[in-house]
């Protein structure tokens, strides 16, 4: 029997159909304190928020500080259902916690009716349609703030696919609206779906699914029902420019907590 390591099980995770994927996510013991001088992430990649799954690996784990600077963290604990890190929180504001960019293993995909689907083996591709092998490149984001919240962290990365908010994600309250605007490599993405995903919400495929789609400035705003925990997905297929694949697969969430 052929066993899989746990980074190259991410990697195929996430390129798989949307109703068989996992989704990354990063989650904080605490995404508001008035003085601690640390917070402890979680990261790993789950089908049922936020039960760790997989572990999430990656390469370039950073912080971005209150003053806009990037931190790489100097130490990541990997078990094999999550990866375990603490992040310093020496000022006062808003840090954000990210992956940065995790690029995967390739597989094949097939353009069907204008878009790029995961080929499953034991199925095969439709009959005359366009296949290419395709890679996965995936962020997850979170922002943690200490005492006042402040704005430079939420500045746009300008690189991969991002969900970038557009009210302070630590400042929710349920009945509200966050709306953000999602980018890929700084540019608006128009047309695409983001799902609000939770403990008690349907799976991203379920038809009573909380949905909205970016218009042509890349923006949605998503109605926020109840107090929790929650993620926005977004998932971006498109033919690459140039390099070894002819499709990039880009996935990016975004975990923030919503008050009373």
């Amino acid at each position: 029997m052929r066993i899989l390591s746990a980074g190259y099980l991410a990697a195929l995770i996430a390129l798989a159909s949307p109703a068989a994927a996992h989704t990354g996510y990063l989650k904080p013991n605490l995404f508001n304190t008035p003085q601690r001088d640390h917070v402890t992430v979680e990261a790993s990649f789950t089908e049922e928020m936020f039960t760790p799954d997989i572990v999430m690996k990656a390469d370039d784990y950073h912080v971005v500080t209150p003053a806009g600077a990037k931190v790489k963290l100097p130490a990541v604990t990997y078990l094999r259902d999550l990866a375990v890190f603490e992040v310093d929180l020496p000022e006062t504001g808003t840090y954000r916690i990210s992956t940065g960019l995790r690029t995967g293993a390739t597989r094949k995909m097939a353009l069907v009716n204008g878009k790029w689907e995961a080929v499953r083996e034991r199925e095969g591709a439709p009959a005359g349609v366009r296949v290419a092998d395709a890679q996965s490149i995936t962020r997850s984001d979170v922002y943690v703030s200490k005492g006042p919240a402040s704005d430079k962290a939420l500045t746009p990365a300008g690189v991969g696919l991002e969900i970038v908010p557009l009210a302070h994600p630590n400042r929710l309250d349920a009945g509200a609206a966050l709306p953000v605007r999602l980018l890929l490599d700084g540019k608006p993405v128009a047309g695409v779906t983001i799902s609000l995903q939770g403990p008690k919400l349907p799976d991203e495929e379920d038809a009573k699914a909380v949905t909205v789609t970016t218009d042509n400035d890349g923006k949605a705003s998503i109605a926020l029902p109840q107090e929790g925990t929650f993620l926005l997905l977004a998932r971006h297929r498109v033919e690459a420019a140039d390099g070894p694949v002819a499709v990039k697969s880009h996935s990016a969430t975004l975990t923030f907590a919503v008050g009373s």
